[in-house]
């Protein structure tokens, strides 16, 4: 029988097994260790949707245009702002590198500009292409090296449908996925490069979506009226910190119902840490506040208390400890 071209797929169907914890780890190691890679595609994609658990709507369902834009940025930072190639091979390079190189050069950006520092339209414009150019090889070979079990997708409707089971496990393992995941890609990207040019590559890798800065969410909370530290209360006028309070090494995204500003001792003492339940509770309320404001209404997609409890119980179960 010959065998089904997964990158191939414009659509897919996830099959209705019944899954075990140890049954999603087969296929885990699969992609890992046992799956073909022409280029990093599989784990730019693997890590766009672990970043972007956070965006999944009540019907476990994530889009393109959020996928992508995490993609999008994924590459922008490896291929202009570390220069990092992305193919197995030196000979040519992979269609997403050769359309960001593209875009670059046409508009003039400069190398050490990381993706956050490009014009908002411009990023929109960039995002199209890559998602145009990314979504036809990547979606359906994830699909097929899960063996068909980890969503549904459509590349017409742009959008993928998470199997509920794996949405669980992806939560409950997020932090050594992550880890695992960034590894991977980092070896990958090694085989091409002298010592000199993988100086830091994992902590590269790591942190390469990462927001050079939270100024704008600084802002947002401070013309919200919330000009005091949100652990012990001290006027944050000056000097303030904006904090990640389920931390950013495990959600690796930037929500503003994520986000409390604090004075740099609390910072400090809080770190990459939980703080206790009832300054969960207190962050509900002041979320419950903003939410029905009309200028931070589209700061809050798909949030809910619900979401926030099971993300403060998920960093748990990977290891955060509180303060």
């Amino acid at each position: 029988m010959e065998k089904k071209q997964y990158w191939k797929l414009t659509s897919g169907e996830m099959k209705d097994n019944y899954l075990t914890d140890a049954d999603i780890w087969k296929s885990i190691h699969y992609f890992f260790y046992h799956s073909k890679n022409s280029t990093t595609y599989k784990f730019g994609f693997f890590k766009a949707l672990l970043e972007n658990l956070s965006e999944t709507n009540e019907d476990m369902e994530i889009s393109f245009e959020d996928l992508f834009k995490s993609f999008t940025k994924i590459y922008w930072n490896l291929v202009v702002h570390h220069q990092l190639w992305q193919a197995n091979t030196q000979t040519k390079k992979s269609k997403v590198q050769s359309v960001i190189e593209d875009f670059q050069n046409k508009y003039s950006i400069p190398t050490e500009w990381n993706f956050d520092k490009i014009a908002l339209p411009q990023q929109s414009q960039l995002i199209k292409h890559v998602k145009t150019n990314g979504k036809r090889n990547v979606i359906g070979a994830t699909y097929g090296d899960f063996n068909e079990e980890i969503y549904t997708f459509d590349l017409k409707n742009e959008s993928i449908k998470l199997n509920s089971v794996y949405y669980e496990f992806l939560q409950k393992y997020k932090r050594i996925l992550t880890d695992v995941n960034n590894y991977q890609l980092s070896l990958f990207l090694e085989k091409f490069y002298e010592a000199e040019k993988l100086n830091k590559l994992l902590s590269k890798v790591e942190f390469v979506t990462q927001r050079q800065s939270l100024k704008e969410f600084e802002l947002l909370l401070k013309n919200a009226g919330f000009d005091t530290c949100f652990y012990c209360k001290k006027s944050v006028k000056k000097g303030s910190q904006v904090d990640h309070f389920i931390p950013w090494s495990y959600i690796q995204n930037d929500h503003l119902w994520n986000f409390v500003l604090a004075c740099p001792s609390c910072n400090a003492k809080k770190s990459n840490k939980l703080a206790s339940e009832n300054y969960m509770n207190k962050l509900i309320e002041r979320n419950e506040l903003l939410v029905h404001e009309t200028s931070y209404k589209g700061y809050f997609t798909h949030y809910s208390e619900d979401m926030l409890r099971s993300y403060y119980h998920y960093s748990q179960e990977n290891g955060f400890r509180k303060v």
